[in-house]
């Protein structure tokens, strides 16, 4: 099927950006993924970020099949920005070094893709260190995933339903507006600037399919694993932050502002801000923070986010309460099923991951 550009006699370059840093173990798929899709014209630029193993050879030996970028350490943004200063195309995705795309996920992107859209999104599968399924999904409920402008929506619920980098596609002309990243403040997690910010520059695609796989492994910056980690909650609070605050820059450049405490209005942030309370209270980075505060303030959230459909909304009602208020050995158990629940629950056959692999 052609896109909406191919029929107006146009194919726009695609740029797939891939950031590494000492991932060569995962690399080669990353970028064999990358070189197989079935659309074209695609560009791949890989991005060492002053890597300590052997991933210069891995890259090395694409030859001018890519468009290699070797730079001393300075974190994701930094990466981000060496990158996209590299390529070319007029969509350009982020892909993580340890994820893959399926061979069609550009072509599904482009086909969906029309004037005004900032970002298009996709499903990507949870796969092990060794790309065995595992079932889930992220997001783990597709179907609350939005489209279409959604500036009202994240002022109002504190985010929207999203992907991490690797499962997002974006407009050249609204990351010329948002790059380069500041590169101290981004050392990781620069996508979900990104991605929140996008949103303000125009229309949101969401393709409720999945189109890649997201490898989750014990070096893994962006999941929780199957034990609670104290110092990754406490991560993914200041990420939130983080994204907060990048967030009320831009409004107040732009002309507008975003409501107070507006990371607080996601639920998810929220889960967060309690499951490090509770795990390790001693270490938790909001000194401020009580439990039934918390508590009252997610329950409310959850009720009112518009991207929570109702059962999510009842399993909210259930969790927060019980969260704070169980001895704290049964609360570790009840938080851990609601910060992990897309593996949980297994959204997505094993055989999409497994085929995605097993084709590269």
């Amino acid at each position: 099927m052609e896109t909406r550009a191919q029929a107006e006699g146009t194919t726009p370059l695609v740029s797939i950006i891939i950031d590494n840093f000492n991932y060569a173990r995962f690399l080669r798929p990353a970028i064999d993924s990358a070189l197989a899709q079935s659309y074209a014209p695609v560009e791949v630029v890989v991005v060492d970020d002053g890597s300590t193993d052997n991933s210069r050879d891995v890259i090395s030996s694409y030859g001018d099949r890519v468009s290699a970028v070797f730079k001393p350490n300075g974190g994701h943004a930094s990466a981000f920005n060496a990158g996209f200063r590299a390529s070319h195309g007029s969509i350009v995705m982020f892909l993580d070094a340890d994820d893959v795309l399926l061979p069609n996920a550009v072509e599904e992107v482009m086909r969906a893709w029309h004037p005004g859209v900032a970002k298009a999104q996709f499903v990507l599968a949870h796969v092990d260190a060794d790309g065995r399924a595992l079932g889930g999904t992220v997001p783990y409920s597709p179907a609350q995933m939005p489209d279409g402008d959604i500036r009202a929506s994240i002022l109002d619920a504190g985010g929207y339903v999203g992907v991490p980098t690797s499962g997002n596609a974006f407009a050249r002309t609204v990351l010329d507006r948002l790059l380069p990243l500041p590169e101290s403040q981004w050392h990781q997690a620069a996508d979900t600037s990104l991605e929140i910010i996008a949103p303000f520059l125009g229309d949101v695609v969401s393709l409720r399919k999945t189109l890649g796989c997201y490898r989750i492994h014990e070096s893994n910056h962006g999941m929780l694993g199957d034990e609670l980690d104290s110092r990754k909650l406490r991560v993914k609070i200041v990420i939130d932050l983080q994204r907060e605050s990048a967030l009320s820059e831009f409004a107040s450049r732009s002309g507008f502002a975003i409501p107070r405490n507006w990371a607080a209005r996601e639920p998810a942030h929220l889960k967060y801000r309690l499951a490090s309370l509770r795990v390790d209270p001693a270490h938790h980075p909001m000194m401020d923070d009580r439990r039934l505060r918390l508590m009252l303030t997610g329950l409310g959230s959850s009720w009112r986010n518009p991207g929570y459909n109702f059962r999510s909304k009842l399993l909210h009602t259930v969790w927060f309460p019980l969260a704070a208020l169980l001895p704290q050995a049964a609360a570790a158990k009840i938080i851990k099923l609601g910060l992990i629940p897309g593996r949980r629950r297994g959204k997505t056959p094993a055989t999409t991951a497994k085929q995605a692999l097993s084709d590269l």
